[in-house]
């Protein structure tokens, strides 16, 4: 960690790793332009080594936004120079320029008076070896929880009432009952950890309510197999981009990949010469061997040779603007889906999910339709259990019928 360079030793570091890593040079002069003003402002001022707190100043004195940090929503210009000054803070801490967001709201704080309970939990958390977007949905509620206890003037969590519960729950009663019941079972957890270890009294979590959600009441969205060729066919194929996007759209609609494992793909993955894909799952850990199919083969051959900008990056799709890195999340992804829906006249649906998993489901509605064994379907869509992949059942009513009347033969029951 280097924290010792002057701004202008940092502000060269920057645009020359910037050149490196191959931005245009229309996005090195608007960097160039953004710390030419701030070295002129530090200058003015005395500064001589760049802060969060004198990059904030800055921003209050140029453009008379008095920021608490680098996140909410400000008009674009600021928001261009606050991105400008949150790489420059990023390689004054690392020596290196990544992509980097800011956050629409502040980073969480945990309140000093809850810091042991958040600290045993997140590490109860860690040993559970959730996925990235598993972790999140455990730890996000838990966060808004005890933001809300501190709100109310709760000193220890052993002092949590009803009437605290009751209160925190009632932020999410226009919440679909799927969602109420996430939050429920986070806070259960956490609740229960803490009374086996006896930071509060272990009958607390029994104040919850019990909210009666069934998996299996969930029907999966699927698709039209004509609105599916819509979709591939809105995709010009002719500008790299596109050759990335049809590639990374066809493992999802063809093999039925998770937007998690497309993102994780790496090119070591793709073995060409066995005409196979094998990869460690994101969500179950475990390996999963499908075929290279052979549009799949030349779609990929097509984006990595004509398509996939020069990069070190192992990752197989890649972000498209510099620095030429591999998707930092899934959102990416969504936005690719969400775009060529509007170029193919798609409308989103309004109330229910429209992401890249609606694709999956729909190929394990059409592996259904076309009379694939049920086990057959769990292996290609990587689920541990069977009684997952049953799920999808219900967008077939005609395997449905077909179905054994006997479950033992195809279930597997969860341990």
């Amino acid at each position: 960690m280097s924290t010792q360079k002057t701004i202008d030793q940092l502000v060269k570091g920057v645009l020359e790793e910037l050149n490196s890593l191959g931005y245009s040079q229309g996005s090195i002069q608007k960097y160039s332009r953004s710390y030419q003003s701030l070295m002129e402002y530090t200058n003015g001022q005395g500064i001589t080594h760049y802060s969060e707190g004198v990059g904030l100043k800055y921003i209050n004195d140029q453009y008379g936004f008095e920021l608490e940090g680098f996140f909410g929503t400000v008009p674009k210009p600021v928001s261009e120079t606050l991105h400008h000054l949150l790489i420059l803070w990023h390689y004054q801490q690392y020596s290196s320029v990544t992509w980097v967001t800011r956050g629409k709201k502040k980073a969480f704080t945990c309140p000093e008076n809850y810091k042991d309970e958040y600290a045993s939990f997140q590490k109860f958390c860690g040993l559970k070896k959730y996925t990235t977007l598993g972790l999140l949905s455990i730890l996000n509620p838990v966060k808004n929880f005890l933001l809300c206890m501190e709100s109310q003037h709760v000193q220890n969590l052993k002092d949590i009432s009803q009437d605290n519960l009751s209160a925190f729950l009632s932020i999410y009663s226009g919440h679909s009952v799927r969602y109420r019941a996430t939050i429920v079972s986070a806070l259960r957890n956490f609740l229960k950890l803490l009374g086996e270890d006896g930071s509060i009294p272990p009958k607390t979590w029994q104040m919850l309510p019990n909210v009666r959600y069934s998996r299996n009441a969930f029907i999966p969205p699927s698709w039209k197999k004509e609105d599916v060729k819509k979709l591939l066919d809105a995709v010009d194929r002719g500008n790299p981009r596109g050759k990335r996007d049809y590639a990374l759209l066809l493992l999802v609609v063809r093999l039925g990949l998770r937007a998690s494992d497309i993102r994780n793909l790496k090119l070591h993955n793709i073995e060409w010469k066995h005409k196979k894909i094998v990869l460690i799952q994101k969500k179950t850990k475990q390996t999963l061997e499908l075929p290279l199919l052979d549009d799949i083969g030349w779609a990929l051959i097509d984006y990595l040779k004509n398509g996939r900008p020069k990069t070190k990056s192992d990752s197989v799709f890649i972000n498209h603007k510099a620095p030429y890195g591999e998707f930092k999340d899934t959102n990416g992804m969504q936005q690719i889906l969400w775009k060529y829906m509007s170029f193919a006249g798609l409308e989103r649906p309004k109330n229910e999910p429209c992401g890249l998993h609606s694709l999956r489901s729909t190929l394990a509605r059409t592996m259904l339709e076309v009379g694939t064994p049920l086990p057959i379907i769990s292996e290609v869509l990587g689920h541990e259990s069977i009684q997952t992949t049953s799920i999808y059942l219900k967008i077939n009513l005609e395997a449905l019928r077909k179905c054994p009347i006997d479950p033992e033969e195809v279930f597997v029951h969860e341990q």
